[in-house]
């Protein structure tokens, strides 16, 4: 049985789904539903903004503002309004705490973020694109002298409108990737970032190891773990792959695939018999049936699925 949200936790979802669709006309006309339904909801958004103001994470103010009708169900003088509202900040603020995963904060400290499961497409005004896959978070810093995107996490692919004055660049970590004209996947997992160039060049830079300062063309790809690195060639084809939908397995491990198969699936993976996480995996898997998918890649090698109610499956021997 799920457990029924407060109105703090609800708030706290409900800012996240303004913030990501801000357009969607129909997810405000919930919104108001909700917000106007109940007296507590109304104080409960009001705490939720200043939570998000105490976070220093987005203003405090919302892109859905309050109607008048709503705020007539918070009286306060004055003075007992400011106490009152630094009290229920903090209690909003460990309400939501409580109740916002690693993710939600993650969409405080992004520009933008696909959610699990989905893709986003970027189109950022120098005409270059970005595609986020599911769970990748970014910020963008955009000046007359530089272009800089931060990939705070996940995957991405980006596809680079080059130009001379103005170098486009992505950090993670230490690590810095500059384009030379291109179309580039990077992925950041872990203590591992990987890097893989579809078309043109990058060069690649650290800021803690002088060893890492390359160049990559076409097909090249190269993996970095705290200050080393692994370089090596693939088909072009299947570097940002996963914008298709499509998962490319070449002799990966099974755990390697369930880690590529997770941000695709609010279903959670648990993978209880590790005699199979390191069997070795080559095929080609739908990213867009990622249950079927898990299926097919343990299957062959005598591990089965068992769902635990709706949001959980198991993989163990049968």
């Amino acid at each position: 049985m799920t457990a029924r949200k407060t109105p703090a936790q609800a708030a706290a979802s409900w800012y996240l789904f303004l913030r990501e669709d801000p357009d969607d006309e129909n997810l405000k006309c919930q919104f108001e539903e909700w917000l106007a339904s109940n007296p507590a909801h109304a104080q409960a958004w009001a705490d939720m903004n200043i939570t998000a103001s105490v976070m220093a994470a987005v203003p405090s103010s919302s892109s859905v503002p309050c109607k008048p009708s709503w705020r007539k169900h918070m009286r306060f003088s004055a003075p007992r309004q400011l106490m009152a509202g630094c009290g229920m900040a903090l209690a909003a603020a460990f309400a939501a705490l409580t109740f916002i995963t690693p993710d939600m904060l993650m969409r405080f400290r992004a520009d933008h973020y696909a959610p699990i499961g989905q893709t986003r497409n970027i189109h950022l005004a120098d005409g270059s694109e970005i595609i986020l896959a599911p769970r990748a978070a970014i910020s963008i810093t955009m000046n007359a002298s530089e272009r800089r995107v931060h990939l705070i996490q996940g995957e991405a692919l980006f596809k680079v409108h080059h130009e001379l004055a103005r170098p486009f660049h992505v950090t993670t970590g230490d690590i810095t990737v500059t384009d030379i004209g291109t179309t580039f996947d990077i992925r950041v997992d872990n203590n591992n970032t990987t890097v893989g160039v579809r078309e043109g060049a990058v060069h690649v830079t650290s800021r803690h190891s002088k060893l890492i300062d390359r160049d990559l063309y076409a097909g090249d790809w190269e993996q970095i773990t705290d200050g080393t690195a692994i370089t090596g060639k693939t088909p072009v084809a299947s570097i940002g792959a996963w914008s298709a939908g499509i998962l490319i397995a070449r002799n990966e491990t099974i755990a390697d695939l369930i880690d590529a198969l997770r941000p695709w699936t609010a279903t959670r993976i648990i993978l209880a018999d590790y005699k199979l996480s390191n069997k070795r995996v080559t095929g080609t898997y739908d990213l867009n049936q990622p249950e079927a998918s898990l299926r097919l890649i343990v299957d062959a090698y005598g591990g089965k699925v068992s769902s635990l109610m709706s949001w959980v499956d198991i993989i163990s021997s049968r």
